[in-house]
């Protein structure tokens, strides 16, 4: 299975250590399942961030930089399958 990082908080600073390529990631809201999602070249970070501002209380995050936006979608349907396998893809 594909290493996700370490959970990290969702500071400032570690928001700006996220790559700026594509990936897959997981945002942790406490003991509750991850919400599974991914990100095309360029915009994991952006991503992230954006997830952010919508979705409150996320006190970690975790994500997996990939070569291409195929390669993000299939860890995202990989990790959405292992930590949330009812999840309806929006």
């Amino acid at each position: 299975m594909g290493k996700l990082t370490k959970k990290i908080r969702p500071t400032k600073n570690n928001l700006s250590k996220i790559p700026k390529q594509s990936g897959a990631y997981l945002l942790c809201r406490g003991n509750n399942p991850p919400y599974v999602g991914s990100a095309s070249a360029g915009n994991l970070q952006k991503r992230i961030k954006q997830q952010l501002n919508i979705k409150r209380g996320i006190t970690s995050i975790r994500y997996k930089p990939t070569g291409s936006e195929r390669e993000a979608r299939f860890w995202e349907k990989i990790y959405r399958d292992k930590y949330n396998p009812d999840q309806k893809k929006v």
